[in-house]
């Protein structure tokens, strides 16, 4: 699937970042994830943001960025990278997480790199508008007027990547 149109036309709707080429890297990385799948099984976003998520935490990109979740613990960072591959409501388990595990966990986060972390990219393979309005857009949008911060949420479909935060 080529996911190049969909990357630039994102790309293009996002303020003009520091991170720009960093959140476009992270997408094509997306892009070019491999999962390996018989013949009968289609590949799933879901699987493709685990592979993302097992390909940044082994690779050491933890050092530059914060990863969530993630095996390794380290230094606060301006750029956070979160990812949700599981359904929207789903806490954290282990690795693997929904939209609502990510953001508890972002929460903390925030929190403790408040003077620090400037930007973070959360990917998601589900989407709930409804449960977002009304739990978690009026919390994303003080942390981000009042502090100064960027927040990017992108939905990764089959069919490309949806900014579903800043509308």
């Amino acid at each position: 699937m080529n996911y190049n149109n969909s990357i630039e036309q994102l790309i293009q709707k996002l303020k003009p970042s520091e991170f720009t080429e960093e959140i476009y890297s992270i997408l094509s990385n997306y892009e070019n994830t491999e999962t390996v799948v018989s013949e009968m099984d289609e590949v799933k976003s879901v699987d493709k943001l685990k592979e993302l998520r097992n390909r940044y935490d082994r690779s050491g990109f933890g050092s530059s960025i914060n990863l969530y979740p993630s095996n390794y613990k380290g230094a606060c960072h301006s750029f956070c990278l979160a990812i949700a591959n599981k359904k929207f409501d789903k806490p954290r388990k282990g690795l693997d997480s929904g939209f609502k595990g990510i953001m508890l966990n972002l929460f903390a986060y925030w929190f403790s790199c408040l003077d620090i972390n400037d930007t973070t990219l959360i990917l998601t393979s589900d989407w709930d508008n409804e449960i977002f309005e009304n739990q978690y857009k009026e919390i994303i949008d003080s942390y981000t007027q009042t502090h100064n911060k960027k927040v990017y949420i992108i939905d990764a479909g089959p069919t490309g990547f949806f900014l579903r935060y800043p509308y």
